[in-house]
């Protein structure tokens, strides 16, 4: 008999080529391995595509679950028209939307596969020919899960079982071996733990003071060494928390998401904002400590495994997903800043004090 959130599931048994859309920010894409994971146990005989955003493949290298990576320019009009020819034209059979904003239901409508998976939202009906609802509500509104669940019900609803909620991504070779050298020149990882840390944030009201990072760090100068992660546009922020410690320290050199998984699988711990790293950390089985303020550890923390989460308790603000605080006054950003430096430094040294011991692994 079939599971009841699997009644009503479509025919899959025509399926040779399934399309999974997740286009957004790299700690989604992460997420979502779970989801497809399960799909591909669950069709193990069709051809699985993901399209995400440029840059984004590199998540997905060597990923078992994944046969093809389609990136596209969201920025370009010509990468955009030709991605959508590409759609028109690519056989799909079974689309799944883990985004259903309006451009994701639109490539997925082009599609014409006949099994179209997708969020109930407004204005994306025309797209999808099975809707289910981003989030399960309760009488007191969205019942907060972690956020694998919501690309695994895409999954469900197709009458195929998750299969746990570890994240994946695969360390190549290379990247290994281009991080283990810059680590060999510095002397690091040898006989002494040493930490990652990211101090910029993707939103303004979920970065913590740069220079408390800076603070928690000098303090743990005697135990650990230190190394400061960049993205895009921060490296100017990790420069400056390099400056403010008055012990040493290092700046990563320039990674893309390879080298950042190969850097961060040889890390002791990775203290730092809610981030797309921090996911990156959490499938390579990195112990990590994470500041919350906007967002809630209860969707973008997992839920098992080394992994502290920090917020502050008490305010009536917490968790608004605001990406720019719009409290005035003494009230702006009190979730950053009433987190203080004692408390995060704390949570490294009891992190560290249980994870010491553990051997990085390859990959995951």
């Amino acid at each position: 008999m079939r599971p009841p959130e699997m009644n009503g599931a479509p025919d899959l048994t025509q399926v040779g080529r399934a399309l999974v859309i997740r286009h957004r920010a790299g700690g989604d894409l992460l997420l979502s391995t779970p989801a497809l994971r399960a799909l591909r146990a669950g069709l193990p005989r069709a051809r699985v595509d993901v399209l995400t955003a440029r840059g984004m493949g590199e998540l997905l290298l060597g990923n078992p679950d994944v046969d093809s990576v389609l990136e596209f320019d969201r920025s370009s009009l010509g990468s955009q028209a030709a991605l959508y020819a590409r759609l028109v034209r690519g056989g799909y059979d079974l689309v799944l939307d883990m985004v259903s904003n309006p451009r994701s239901a639109f490539m997925t409508a082009l599609t014409r596969a006949r099994v179209r998976v997708g969020y109930d939202l407004p204005g994306r009906a025309y797209a999808y020919t099975l809707r289910l609802p981003r989030e399960p509500s309760g009488p007191a509104g969205p019942t907060l899960r972690y956020a694998p669940e919501s690309a695994l019900d895409l999954v469900r609803a197709l009458g195929i079982a998750a299969r746990g909620l570890s994240l994946r991504f695969e360390v190549a070779a290379a990247a290994r071996e281009r991080i283990d050298a810059w680590l060999a020149d510095f002397g690091l990882g040898v006989g002494r733990p040493w930490v990652a840390c990211l101090p910029s944030g993707s939103w303004q009201a979920k970065t913590w003071p740069p220079g408390r990072f800076a603070a928690v760090l000098d303090a743990l100068g005697s135990e650990a060494d230190v190394v400061w992660i960049w993205g895009p546009g921060e490296r100017e922020t990790a420069e400056s928390c390099r400056a403010r410690m008055k012990g040493p320290s290092h700046v990563a050199p320039p990674t893309g998401w390879q080298e950042l998984g190969a850097l961060l699988h040889r890390a002791s711990l990775l203290l730092s904002n809610d981030s797309g790293p921090k996911h990156l950390a959490v499938a390579l089985g990195v112990p990590t400590v994470t500041i919350f303020g906007p967002t809630h550890p209860a969707t973008w923390h997992p839920p098992q495994g080394p992994h502290t989460a920090l917020y502050v308790r008490g305010l009536a603000c917490l968790h608004c997903n605001e990406t720019v605080c719009p409290l005035p006054g003494e009230r702006n950003m009190r979730c950053m800043l009433d987190l203080t430096v004692d408390r995060v430094l704390a949570a490294c040294r009891e992190r560290l004090s249980r994870d010491v011991g553990r051997i990085p692994c390859e990959s995951r």
